[in-house]
């Protein structure tokens, strides 16, 4: 079956399926399941059709699925509200009405809840998630950056290097095949200097060879002069 561009084997469960997409994990995907109510050992091949549109729906725009409703194995959360407000306002009772506790509360709130039931995408991981496209064009964004202030992971990716203090003279075969990958356009600024320096330099001929030249010049042409059908 293919869901969003990605082959999942029919023959596989769905929380290893869900590893094809880029940027889900074994770990993110038993909780991906777990949050569709999907079993641990449900297959894609028994997948239903209000099941996989499910699925389709949350992975395309993760962001604009709401919160979920307070199940019965939660307390309920209005009940804890108008409790800590209530213990609020009995134990600072000079608080002016313009005081700003609505979004103190709304915060408080919003951390009892567990992540699913919170208001903002951004704080629950699996409606914040990000794969494939979005997350290579996030992954390239970071690299770029580094390159670009010329920092030690930039010139580390740019000289195809493990960037996180591992080893180079041995075991960095799978840094140095990976981080050169996409190096056209890319380079650091002190790089970028060496570059442009030794460029010039090249372009520029030394005293030497300058002499060279104009002493050859007139032998050349002597030799043409010469080799001319007449």
């Amino acid at each position: 079956m293919y869901l969003l561009g990605a082959h999942l084997p029919d023959d596989k469960l769905v929380r290893i399926a869900l590893t094809a997409f880029y940027g889900i994990g074994y770990s993110q995907a038993s909780k991906l399941c777990s949050r569709l109510s999907l079993h641990k050992h449900a297959k894609v091949e028994n997948l239903t059709d209000a099941q996989i549109n499910l699925l389709s729906a949350y992975l395309s725009s993760p962001g604009s699925i709401p919160a979920r409703p307070a199940n019965p194995t939660t307390p309920d959360v209005n009940f804890i509200l108008s409790d800590s407000g209530s213990t609020s306002s009995s134990a600072s009772p000079s608080a002016g009405p313009g005081a700003s506790s609505g979004s103190e509360g709304s915060s408080a709130s919003d951390a009892k809840l567990p992540p699913s039931q919170r208001h903002n995408p951004a704080d629950d991981p699996l409606r914040s998630i990000v794969l494939e496209a979005d997350l290579r064009r996030v992954h390239v964004a970071n690299i770029t950056h580094h390159r670009t202030v010329g920092s030690y992971k930039g010139r580390r990716h740019a000289q195809g290097f493990p960037v996180r203090g591992q080893r180079t003279q041995t075991n960095a075969r799978t840094a140095k095949k990976l981080n050169r990958i996409e190096r056209r356009g890319f380079s650091t600024s002190t790089f970028a200097q060496s570059t442009s320096s030794t460029s010039s330099s090249s372009r520029s001929p030394g005293p030497v060879t300058a002499l060279i030249g104009s002493m050859a010049r007139p032998r050349f042409a002597q030799l043409r002069n010469a080799d001319a059908p007449r």
